[in-house]
C-alpha cells in the first residue's frame, strides 16, 4: 500500500482565502479525489491518502470521507513565517512519522528535507513574471524556495501549458518531468439559474440589464484600473446604454489606484465594489449581469471565467497567458493592455442580443469539458509516474 501524503496547506478557513485559486485548487482535488475509484498504486494495492493542513481549514472537508485522513498542523498556516514554520521545519518530522511514500505539496513549495519523493503544483510563477505585483518578501521567498522545490521534486503539476512552459523556462526543468493538468469547475454548484432566481437577484441587488461582473482580488495584475477606463469610454459612447460595472473580490494589495480612478472618472455611481462574494451567490452573479470580464495582465489558469462559462455567462478576457486556453473560442480575446479594444468588446457583447445568446451556449459547450473528476484522475496519473 502507498501512503501518498498532500500538503494543503493554502486551504484556509479564513474567508479571506475563499476565492484565491489555490484555496480553490486544494478544496476540489480533495474532494474529487475522496469520490474517486483512486486506481490502485502499485498495481494490485490501494492507496492511503492522507491530507496536511491548517486547523482553521477542518470545517472546509468535513465532508470529505475515506479513503481521506487529516492530521491538521500544530498552528495556523494563514500566516506566512507559521507557514513557512510548518512546512520546512514540522512537515519533515510528520511525513517520517506517516511513513510516507509520495508527498505532494499543492501550492508552491515542499519541504527541502522531504524523507521521501515529492511532487509540486505551481498555480503559476507571477512572482517571477509580475514581480510588482507581490509583495517584497512573498516574492523573495517563493522565487528561492519554489525553485528549489521543482528542481528537487521528482514531477512538477502545472494547472496549464502557459504556466509549464514558465516553470521550464524559468526554473530550468525538462519538459518530460512536468504535467500540465487543468482545473476544473463544480458543475453542481456553478450552473445555469432559473429566470426566478435571476429575476430576484437583480431585483434584490439593483442589477440592470447591462451590467458587467468582474470577480477577482483588488491586486495590480488583475487590471482593474484599465477596466474602469474601458468601462468609463462605454458609458461616454453609449450615453443611452444604461450600465453598470460590479467588482466582487478581497482587498489584497496595491489597490489604491483602484479607488482613485474611480473618482477621477466620475464613477461612484455605475462602478460599485460589492466586496466578497458568498459562494452561494456567485453563481447568481454570473447569471444576473449581462456578461463577465476577466481583463487580467497574468494567469496560470483563471477560474472566473470558467466558473462564469459554466453558468451560462458570456466572457470577455484577456489574449494572453493561460486565459486563451480556458476560454477558447466560446468568449472573446482582447489585449488587456488596450483601453478601446477592450470598450469595444464589452459595448458590442452589451449591444447585441443575439451575440450574447450565442456566447452562453458556446460557454456551456466549453466549460462542459473541465471537470475536477478528470483533474484528480490525471493527478493520479503523476503520481504513478512518481512511484513506477
Amino acid at each position: 500500500m502507498a501512503h501518498i501524503v498532500l500538503g494543503a496547506y493554502l486551504l484556509s478557513g479564513s474567508p479571506s482565502y475563499r476565492q484565491a485559486g489555490v484555496h480553490t485548487y486544494a478544496k476540489h482535488l480533495l474532494g474529487a479525489l475522496s469520490l474517486s475509484p483512486l486506481t490502485p498504486l502499485p498495481e494490485g494495492e490501494r492507496n492511503k491518502i492522507t491530507a496536511l493542513l491548517s486547523p482553521t481549514a477542518l470545517d472546509e472537508l468535513s465532508t470529505l470521507h475515506s479513503p481521506l485522513s487529516f492530521r491538521p498542523a500544530s498552528r495556523t498556516t494563514e500566516n506566512p513565517f507559521s507557514r513557512i514554520f510548518v512546512e520546512q521545519i514540522e512537515t519533515p518530522r510528520v511525513l517520517r512519522e506517516l511513513n510516507a511514500d509520495l508527498y505532494h505539496s499543492l501550492g508552491f513549495v515542499a519541504p527541502l528535507r522531504a524523507p521521501c519523493l515529492t511532487v509540486v503544483s505551481m498555480m503559476d510563477i507571477s512572482f517571477i513574471t509580475q514581480p510588482r505585483a507581490h509583495k517584497l518578501f512573498n516574492r523573495v521567498y517563493l522565487r528561492l524556495f519554489s525553485k528549489a522545490s521543482c528542481r528537487r521534486a521528482e514531477r512538477v503539476i502545472t494547472i496549464s501549458e502557459h504556466t509549464k512552459r514558465d516553470v521550464v523556462q524559468h526554473f530550468g526543468i525538462s519538459p518530460d518531468r512536468v504535467d500540465a493538468i487543468p482545473l476544473g469547475v463544480d458543475h453542481d454548484h456553478f450552473k445555469p439559474q432559473s429566470p426566478d432566481i435571476v429575476t430576484m437577484f437583480k431585483a434584490q441587488h439593483n442589477i440592470g440589464d447591462h451590467a458587467i461582473f468582474y470577480l477577482g482580488s483588488l491586486e495590480p495584475r488583475k487590471n482593474l484600473p484599465r477596466l474602469i477606463e474601458a468601462f468609463s469610454l462605454l458609458t461616454s459612447h453609449f450615453p443611452l446604454l444604461t450600465s453598470q460595472l460590479f467588482i466582487g473580490g478581497n482587498l489584497a494589495w496595491k489597490y489604491d489606484e483602484i479607488f482613485a480612478r474611480i473618482k477621477q472618472l466620475g464613477l461612484q455611481d455605475s462602478v460599485k465594489l460589492i466586496g466578497r462574494v458568498s459562494d452561494d451567490d456567485l453563481p447568481k452573479w454570473y447569471a444576473s449581469c449581462a456578461l463577465t470580464t476577466y481583463p487580467s495582465l497574468y494567469e496560470g489558469f483563471g477560474l472566473p471565467p470558467l466558473e462564469a462559462m459554466a453558468c451560462g455567462a458570456p466572457v470577455v478576457t484577456s489574449n494572453v497567458t493561460s486565459l486563451p486556453e480556458v476560454v477558447g473560442d466560446a468568449g472573446i480575446l482582447v489585449d488587456p493592455t488596450d483601453v478601446n479594444a477592450l470598450s469595444d468588446a464589452l459595448s458590442r457583447v452589451l449591444r447585441d442580443d443575439d451575440l450574447r445568446a450565442d456566447m452562453r451556449a458556446k460557454s456551456l459547450a466549453r466549460a462542459h469539458s473541465f471537470t475536477w473528476q478528470r483533474t484528480a484522475e490525471r493527478t493520479m496519473e503523476s503520481y504513478r509516474r512518481v512511484m513506477g
